[in-house]
């Protein structure tokens, strides 16, 4: 009898490995979702940076309103003439001052007795026509509240440590060098959620040119900016203003700040009586390549309306707010 051969077949199925083609379709889905997420992420961080950036604004904005309601003026230790003149510190700095303290200025009793080995510096500035303004500052008295007519008053704003340091690679346009290198204290700054130093500008009268040098006598001189926009590398992302802002390379800057800060509807008339900018994600006070520019095509000159409108100023990542009326 012969043998009856058969086999049992297997309950088991063969699995297939993944082909190579297989497997790299999966992995740039993987790539492709990575990359998605991460874009995401830097958006939602980028949106919630300028959010806190805008609240660091308004908040100072706030506390300048209520100098002004208390005194009559908006906060500047150093007259903005003389400061324009001579910006051995930068128009916030010599805001802040007026708003946290631990300043005395020349004119002020005592003055004479404020010491080195008590933690004063003395700040000397040039007056438009010669002679000499000096303020005194003491870091230790920062925070303790501003003494005007020799009267105390509690600190008119309280900034986060976030947002109150000293801005590295600021220059000083008078003596062409980095502040603190011929003894002056560095003086701190309100800085944005990037890191960079915010511009204050505030209106030293009410009438005549609206945007010009000292010569022009102006209601608004920006040359209290130039401790920020002379610098090659400025702030924590170290950004190079002197070559890239529109507010430096510009055929005409004082036409460029003239067009940020002048009403759209009412030529020759500023949107209010100070103005704050932040430079935004890019770290550039209105890049030559954001807004109207782009890197492959930079662009220098917005001022003129007939080539821009008003609505350019948006395009750009700053981030502005104007105060007081």
């Amino acid at each position: 009898m012969s043998a009856i051969a058969f086999t049992i077949p297997s309950g088991r199925r063969r699995r297939h490995a993944f082909t190579l083609t297989e497997l790299l379709v999966v992995i740039a889905l993987i790539v492709l979702l990575v990359g998605l997420l991460l874009a995401a992420l830097g958006q939602v961080q980028a949106r919630a940076r300028q959010t806190s950036t805008l609240a660091t604004m308004q908040s100072f904005s706030n506390s300048c309103d209520t100098f002004f309601q208390e005194h009559g003026f908006y906060p500047g230790v150093v007259p903005e003439a003389i400061l324009a003149n001579d910006p051995k510190i930068s128009g916030t700095e010599n805001a802040l001052l007026h708003l946290i303290g631990g300043f005395s200025r020349e004119d002020e009793p005592g003055y004479g007795t404020l010491t080195p080995a008590e933690g004063w510096t003395e700040i000397d500035f040039v007056r438009p026509g010669g002679g000499q303004y000096s303020i005194k500052v003491n870091p230790g008295r920062f925070g303790d509240g501003p003494i005007i007519n020799g009267k105390a008053f509690p600190p008119y704003y309280t900034p986060s440590d976030r947002e109150f340091a000293p801005t590295l690679g600021q220059v000083t346009p008078a003596s062409g060098g980095a502040i603190g290198t011929s003894g002056k204290q560095e003086l701190p700054d309100l800085l944005d959620a990037w890191g960079q130093p915010i511009l204050y500008l505030r209106r030293q009268r009410t009438v005549g040119q609206l945007v010009g040098d000292a010569s022009a006598n102006p209601q608004f001189d920006p040359a209290p900016w130039r401790p920020y926009l002379d610098a090659t590398t400025l702030g924590r992302l170290g950004r190079d203003q002197a070559s890239q802002s529109i507010f430096s390379v510009s055929n005409e800057p004082l036409l460029t700040v003239q067009r940020i800060i002048e009403h759209p509807a009412l030529a020759g008339q500023a949107r209010g009586a100070y103005v704050l900018i932040s430079a935004g994600a890019d770290g550039i006070y209105f890049s030559k390549t954001d807004g109207a520019g782009s890197p492959g095509d930079p662009i220098i000159d917005i001022y003129d309306p007939s080539e821009y409108p008003a609505s350019i100023i948006e395009e750009y990542d700053d981030v502005i707010v104007f105060g007081g009326g």
